[in-house]
């Protein structure tokens, strides 16, 4: 999962020359030892660290403890980022304030500041890591710094090599954070900090619906089809709320994100490797051995502001065609700017994608116009910085489609909006898109009314969803 602090992210524009930077990503602290190879290479490797500190006395059990869950999480981690990329660098903080009580649910619950800048200090020593000292100069960096880094070596890959020691050797554990609050970013296109929370009956409720899906994802073959992705190619630093994980296909691992200190603001599902995928190559998994199908909620935010407004748009409207004068630009291209309408709080400024091209005579301030005298009916919606809303809306939809499916043994593999399942459960995912939709947009107060699909095998499967429920 990513853990990111406020500042890191935007401070690696000003340094493209510095590879620790440009190519790293969190360190990942839910890594653990999964079989007895593995907690075998990690006692050896204490071992060494041990004979390398200048103590005199023997630490106590509970400390020998602490100190190697938090040596077999950053050791482990260094290797697999290593598996990834050679070249791929670790964050990890040395403050004292993201090692405090309500922040460790973040970091790995042994770990302390001074735990992790003595593994960190062997591992350099040992020629195990190589390590970059990260930087507080706020002022010079506009109000924030960036992490420490670090990189497992040669040796440290070796070492593991060397003893029979892979991915499949590398868990997760079991009490790993899968519910993340986040604040608000301190400035604009900034990271945004995490919050410690103290947990209620939904907080456990949504954890261990995570890890109930987790179980049963598990339990099947999900792979992808051919050899054409590249799952690093995708950028690792960057304010996305789910950038920067490891990407492990032996892994199917989601976690939740809130925003702005709410439970009631955002709440996707991020984490997992098949969200990174181009939509083409995600046509292409294969769940069992069997094709899949992903359908997708067509429209999703705008349909949802006009049924929660008490105008539900017709199943032909598409809220992003202008058509007119606009009809040239591309239709992604307006659903950003739509996007950017719902995003931004009033007065805000917006700007204009670098890549986008207009028609002659007009600018991108005439193509937000255009939009906000279109959908003059849900104008509450937009520059209200209400996006977080709708994102919270969708998460609770997505919730409800990974419980009915989990609940049934059967994997299903969300990307925020859509939905890829085996072929054989493209009825069944229609059927409870449709109704989780509907029961989420009656329970904040919407009108009766049914969300368009797309993606169907064939108009049939469609039809029988309609038939059925519409």
């Amino acid at each position: 999962m990513r853990v990111s602090p406020s500042s890191d992210a935007a401070a690696v524009a000003p340094f493209p020359d510095r590879p620790h930077l440009r190519n790293s990503r969190p360190l990942s602290w839910d890594r653990a030892p999964a079989t007895p190879a593995a907690r075998a290479a990690l006692a050896e490797l204490l071992v060494q660290m041990e004979a390398w500190e200048p103590r005199r006395r023997a630490r106590r059990a509970d400390d020998r403890a602490r100190l190697e869950a938090t040596l077999g999480a950053i050791a482990l981690d260094l290797f697999a980022a290593a598996g990834e990329d050679a070249e791929r660098w670790l964050a990890y903080s040395r403050r004292n304030a993201d090692y405090e009580a309500l922040q460790r649910r973040y970091v790995h619950p042994e770990a302390t500041r001074t735990t992790v800048e003595a593994v960190v200090g062997f591992l350099e020593a040992g020629s195990y890591a190589e390590t970059r000292a990260g930087s507080y100069r706020r002022q010079a960096l506009g109000g924030g710094g960036y992490r420490s880094r670090l990189r497992a070596t040669d040796r440290l890959v070796a070492y593991f090599a060397g003893r029979g020691i892979g991915l499949d050797d590398i868990g997760v554990r079991e009490a790993a954070e899968l519910v993340v609050l986040k604040g608000p970013a301190a400035t604009r296109g900034g990271t945004k900090p995490l919050l410690g929370y103290d947990d209620t009956g939904e907080t456990c409720r949504m954890r261990e619906e995570l890890r109930a899906w987790s179980a049963v994802a598990q339990r099947h073959d999900i792979r992808p089809g051919g050899d054409r992705w590249d799952p690093m190619t995708r950028p690792l630093e960057d304010a996305d709320e789910g950038a920067g994980e490891a990407v492990e296909l032996h892994r199917a691992r989601l976690y939740r994100v809130f925003n702005n200190g709410s439970w009631r603001a955002g709440g996707r599902f991020y984490g997992g490797w098949w969200m990174t995928m181009p939509s083409a190559d995600r046509k292409r998994l294969t769940i069992d051995g069997e094709p899949v199908v992903e359908l997708d909620f067509k429209a999703l935010h705008p349909r949802m502001a006009y049924h929660l407004a008490g105008w539900p748009l017709d199943l032909e409207d598409d809220p992003y065609d202008l058509g007119g004068a606009w009809a040239p630009v591309d239709r992604g291209a307006v659903k950003v700017a739509f996007n950017q309408l719902l995003a931004v709080g009033p007065g805000a400024g917006i700007r204009r994608p670098a890549d986008l091209v207009l028609p002659r005579g007009r600018s991108y301030g005439d193509l937000l116009a255009a939009l906000e005298a279109k959908h003059e009916a849900i104008r509450p919606w937009l520059r209200s910085a209400r996006a977080l809303e709708l994102q919270n809306l969708d998460s609770r939809i997505a919730a409800g489609v990974l419980a009915y499916f989990t609940a049934r043994g059967r994997p299903v593999l969300p990307v925020h909006d859509s939905f890829v399942v085996a072929a054989r459960d493209e009825y069944k995912l229609g059927e409870t898109m449709f109704l989780a939709y509907r029961a989420v947009l009656s329970d904040r107060g919407g009108v009766a009314a049914w969300p368009v699909v797309k993606g169907w095998s064939g108009t049939g499967v469609e039809e029988r969803v309609r038939g059925v429920l519409c």
